[in-house]
């Protein structure tokens, strides 16, 4: 044996004989005869069951005991195993032959070739790694210090909502028992991050909200501005200082659709004037070239409305004047403004109705025909459909 008697190719062939007696003359299965005649030699019965069936294949099939691999692996580095101390040497024994003697070789060694060898390896630092070295760290710490010109910093934000009950899908429970849940989800947190990859997780930049009709109510476009002049834009100024810019990435929420207070909005306007609704900025249009500016505030010394907001009933008055001649005026302009793009789209269309009732489909199966060549807009937050994404990424 390898390693003489009571060693490890010697308790290998022990297991080796005893798994083989145990299959050839008791009859046994092999998985277990393996793991009982591992077991006896003091190897694992899973792990040494599986090992041995392995040597026992290699003995039957080319008659050779596993070896072991102990002490195969260099733990230390020898100058011999050097490229080129080996060459010098190879060279220093040719060239003195049988003159050689290990004296001669312990001083051409300590002399010569150790002091040359530091001598090469001392260029390779000098002349390789040094200037590599060198090159990483002005690229990966000093250039980013030196600030030669303002650096962007992508920082994602994100959103999510915890609840007290939320609890996981599966649970450990006695035999012919039932985990017993809450009926509600119970009171939930909601949360407003952001991330970057220089600082990490921004804690202090963080907005937390107790949702809920009865508690903090709901989280709106209105609290995400707050947050992000209140604490997103000072917190990412103290955790990187001068010279860092935020771009911040805010994904398509509903709860990121905040306009300023004097924006164009409909919704926000009374049907007749004054009153409480907002007081818009100016709206505009281009017309031949110029800007046309439309007010939406009474001037200040109107009679009855001095200073106060237009509602939509004055608005539509001032700019639609509902006669016959300016709706024969106003026809050719507005088929006029129909854009080449929109033609396209529906003569592509109406071709596909004309294909399927030319196929014969009935009014149901002609709908579906078509919709399958339609595009669909999805602007609500994390709604695209799997087989969807899959197919973009194709």
């Amino acid at each position: 044996f390898a390693a003489g008697r009571n060693g490890l190719q010697e308790y290998r062939a022990r297991a080796i004989q005893s798994y083989l007696g145990m299959v050839v003359k008791n009859g046994r299965l092999t998985v277990e005869a393996s793991e009982r005649a591992a077991e006896s030699q003091g190897f694992a019965a899973k792990w040494g069951g599986r090992s041995l069936r392995r040597w026992t294949r290699v003995w039957i099939q080319e008659r050779k005991l596993p070896t072991s691999q102990k002490g195969r692996h260099a733990k230390v580095y020898s100058l011999l195993d050097d490229p080129a101390i080996k060459a010098e040497l190879r060279t220093f024994i040719r060239s003195k032959k049988w003159s050689l003697d290990p004296s001669k070789l312990v001083e051409f060694t300590k002399g010569t070739l150790i002091p040359a060898a530091a001598d090469k390896y001392l260029c390779h630092i000098v002349q390789d790694e040094m200037p590599r070295g060198l090159k990483k760290y002005m690229e990966l710490e000093l250039f980013p210090r030196l600030q030669l010109k303002t650096r962007l910093v992508i920082c994602s934000h994100d959103e999510m909502t915890a609840q007290a009950n939320d609890m996981v899908g599966k649970t450990w429970v006695f035999e012919n028992q039932h985990a017993l849940r809450k009926k509600g989800v119970g009171r939930g947190l909601h949360r407003s991050d952001i991330i970057c990859s220089t600082c990490g997780h921004i804690v202090e930049a963080g907005q937390e909200l107790e949702y809920g009709k009865n508690y903090d109510g709901y989280w709106t476009g209105e609290l995400f501005c707050k947050q992000l002049r209140e604490k997103i834009i000072p917190g990412f100024e103290r955790r990187h200082g001068a010279g860092y810019q935020a771009l911040i990435v805010v994904d398509n929420s509903q709860g990121h659709s905040a306009y300023v207070p004097d924006a164009l909005l409909v919704s926000r306007m009374n049907t007749k004037p004054g009153g409480k609704q907002a007081r818009m900025r100016p709206g505009w249009f281009m017309k031949d070239g110029q800007k046309v500016i439309q007010p939406m505030i009474f001037p200040v010394d109107h009679a009855d409305y001095p200073d106060q907001p237009k509602g939509m009933k004055q608005y539509l008055r001032e700019h639609c004047d509902y006669t016959f001649d300016t709706l024969k005026e106003n026809m050719p302009k507005a088929l006029a403004s129909v854009p080449l793009f929109t033609i396209r789209r529906w003569e592509h269309r109406m071709v596909r109705w004309i294909d399927t009732y030319r196929n014969g489909m009935e009014t149901q199966e002609a709908q579906l025909h078509v919709r399958n060549f339609g595009s669909k807009e999805y602007k609500s937050h994390r709604r695209i459909p799997e087989g969807v994404a899959r197919a973009f990424d194709q």
